[in-house]
C-alpha cells in the first residue's frame, strides 16, 4: 500500500472516525435488539452513519421496509448527507449502526461544534448545556445525543455499537445523564472478539424501555465458547460506576483476599521528575527496581505503578524521588507515614504486584491500549 493510500485511510479513521462493523456482529446485534424489543416489519429506521451499508443490508435481509440513512463519504454514496444536518422533524422508532468516533476531536474531524453554530441544526437543539461550551467533545457523543431528538416516543431505541472507554466509571458523563432521563433500560453486549475491523475493544449498547428491566442496567458476555453471562445492575450505575461487561465480570469472578493497598498508599498526587526524553525509569525497565539498595535511604523510595500499555499495565518498582526521572506511563504512590521506612513491606508490595500484573490486564478495557485508574490500584488487596 503507497504513502498516498495509507495517509487516505488514516485520515478517514482518525478525522472521520470511521470503523466498520463486522458482518457477523451486525446480524448478533439486531438479533438481540430483536430478542428484547418486539418491532413489526414496518418500523421506521435510521441509520445515521452507514458507511459500506452492513447495518442496512442485515436490516433488508430480515425483512424491514422502511429504512433511512445518513452518510458524508462520498465514497459509499452519490447523495452525502451529514447527520447533523438531517432536520430533527424526521422520527424513528429504531436508530441503529456504528457511529464515528475518534480518540481526540479536532478542528478537521467530522463533528466540530463551532462548525455547525451557522447551520439550520444549532448544536443547542440536541446538545447539554455544559458541552455546548466545549470546543470539542467526542463524536460518539454527538450521535448518541442528536439520535435521542430523533426518536419517535417511549417505544423507541437506540442500538450503537460504541467504544468500550464509553462506559468508563466518570467518562462521558453530560452524555450519561441524557441518557439516564431518556430510557429506563440500556443493555450492554460485549463479546471476545472484535466488533470493528481493527484492535479497538468495543461494546454494543442498546438503549430504550423495557417494562421487565425498568431503571435496570443488563450487561451481556459472551465468551469463545459461545456461553453467555449476563447481570442486571441498578441504572444508576451508569453514572458511577465502570459498566464494561469484560471488567464487571472478570473483577466480580476474580475477588481479591486481603487488605487493600489503600491501607499502605496515599491517595494524593506525588510531585516526582518527570521528562518525555531524559528519563531514566520507563514501562521498559521498572522491573529491575524492585528492591531498594542497601545504604539507601528507605523512605526516598515510592511505588510507581505503570498505568497504560497492552504489555506492561499493571508493572511496578520502586522510584527513589530525589533521583529517579521517569516518562508519562506511571502512577506515583508515596506509603503512610508508618510504613514509608519499611522496607519489607515497600519490596513484597512491588512483588506482589507483578506477580498479579494478568489481574491488571484482564480487569483493563480500553480503546487503543490497556491501562488502569489510580482506584484499581488502590482496591487492590493483599495478603501481607
Amino acid at each position: 500500500m503507497n504513502k498516498m493510500i495509507m495517509n487516505r485511510k488514516i485520515m478517514k479513521k482518525y478525522i472521520w472516525g470511521q470503523y466498520f462493523t463486522r458482518g457477523e456482529i451486525v446480524r448478533k446485534v439486531i438479533d438481540l435488539i430483536l430478542e428484547f424489543k418486539k418491532y413489526d416489519k414496518n418500523i421506521k429506521i435510521l441509520e445515521p452513519a452507514f458507511g459500506t451499508g452492513n447495518f442496512i443490508r442485515v436490516l433488508k435481509e430480515k425483512g424491514f421496509k422502511n429504512i433511512e440513512g445518513c452518510e458524508i463519504d462520498p465514497r459509499f454514496t452519490k447523495t452525502p448527507q451529514d447527520f447533523f444536518l438531517y432536520p430533527l422533524e424526521k422520527k424513528f422508532d429504531l436508530i441503529i449502526g456504528n457511529p464515528p468516533f475518534t480518540k481526540y476531536n479536532i478542528k478537521e474531524s467530522y463533528f466540530y461544534p463551532k462548525k455547525y453554530f451557522q447551520s439550520p441544526i444549532h448544536p443547542r437543539k440536541y446538545l447539554p448545556r455544559k458541552l455546548l461550551k466545549k470546543e470539542k467533545i467526542r463524536i460518539e457523543n454527538a450521535f448518541i445525543l442528536k439520535s435521542i431528538k430523533h426518536l419517535k416516543d417511549k417505544n423507541s431505541t437506540i442500538g450503537f455499537v460504541l467504544p468500550a472507554s464509553f462506559f468508563i466509571e466518570g467518562k462521558n458523563l453530560e452524555t450519561k445523564k441524557v441518557i439516564a432521563e431518556n430510557f429506563k433500560t440500556i443493555i450492554v453486549y460485549q463479546n471476545e472478539g472484535k466488533m470493528v475491523d481493527e484492535p479497538i475493544p468495543c461494546v454494543f449498547a442498546i438503549f430504550t424501555n423495557i417494562k421487565e428491566f425498568e431503571n435496570k442496567i443488563l450487561l451481556i458476555y459472551e465468551n469463545n465458547e459461545k456461553k453467555v453471562v449476563k447481570e442486571v445492575l441498578d441504572k444508576e450505575k451508569l453514572l458511577t460506576d465502570e459498566i464494561i461487561p469484560k471488567t464487571y465480570f472478570y473483577r466480580k469472578n476474580n475477588d481479591l483476599k486481603g487488605i487493600p493497598l489503600s491501607e499502605f498508599l496515599l491517595d494524593k498526587p506525588v510531585r516526582y521528575k518527570k521528562s518525555f526524553t531524559k528519563y531514566n525509569v520507563s514501562a521498559a525497565n521498572i522491573l529491575a527496581k524492585t528492591r531498594i539498595p542497601p545504604g539507601e535511604n528507605v523512605s526516598d523510595y515510592y511505588l510507581a505503578v505503570v498505568r497504560v500499555g497492552n504489555a506492561s499495565v499493571g508493572r511496578a518498582g520502586l522510584i527513589n524521588i530525589k533521583k529517579d526521572i521517569l516518562n508519562d506511563m506511571f502512577y506515583v504512590f508515596a506509603f503512610k507515614e508508618k510504613y514509608n521506612n519499611n522496607r519489607e513491606i515497600k519490596e513484597k508490595i512491588c512483588r506482589i504486584l507483578n506477580e498479579n500484573q494478568e489481574y491488571f490486564k484482564n480487569i483493563t478495557i480500553r480503546v487503543g491500549s490497556k491501562s488502569i485508574k489510580k482506584r484499581d490500584i488502590l482496591n487492590f488487596k493483599i495478603k501481607i
